[in-house]
């Protein structure tokens, strides 16, 4: 008789046991799991931007949009604005398998020289689809002159742009 309970004894404790590692081995596991889910958030969800566009109102009658989330922190007389352009028709550059139909800029832009520079473009196809993206900013232009070598033009896309945020204080030409 005290064999017998000795070993629904013995029983009742390695199954006690074998659920306790049951048990660390599953909060193991769910730990594991959530730090791989944190890390590659970390390093891979921070890849595209997150944009909030507004239309640009423009004399050629062009879609234009521009990033007004860039903006919303804006000091200074340096600053940086993604534009987007969708194309009708379609634009063809050699390189570029497939037709642009939206071009995605970043631009620099300096209101003291009243100068600007592209910093990074992406071109998309018809399903939103990436085909092409260059960073002008690797590695980073070591001058302004460099990082802003274009003038702002009269009825640009970028002139549009600082004539929308800033009236005629910027957008005039001199």
């Amino acid at each position: 008789m005290h064999l017998q309970f000795f070993l629904k004894y013995l029983y009742l404790c390695r199954s006690k046991f074998f659920f306790i590692k049951v048990e660390i081995y599953m909060r193991m596991k769910i730990l594991l799991l959530a730090g791989i889910t944190l890390f590659s958030t970390l390093l891979f969800g921070q890849n595209e931007e997150t944009h909030r566009w507004k239309k640009l109102d423009n004399p050629a009658g062009k879609k234009i949009w521009y990033d007004v989330s860039t903006l919303d922190t804006l000091k200074g007389s340096k600053f940086d604005v993604w534009v987007l352009e969708v194309h009708t028709p379609p634009l063809k550059f050699p390189g570029i398998d497939g037709e642009v139909y939206r071009t995605k800029t970043l631009y620099a832009v300096n209101l003291t020289t009243v100068r600007y520079g592209i910093v990074k473009i992406r071109y998309y196809d018809v399903k939103n689809k990436l085909l092409y993206s260059f960073d002008y900013d690797t590695p980073p232009p070591p001058t302004d002159a460099i990082k802003y070598p274009y003038p702002v033009l009269e009825n640009s896309n970028v002139h549009l742009i600082i004539k929308e945020l800033f009236g005629n204080k910027y957008g005039k030409q001199n």
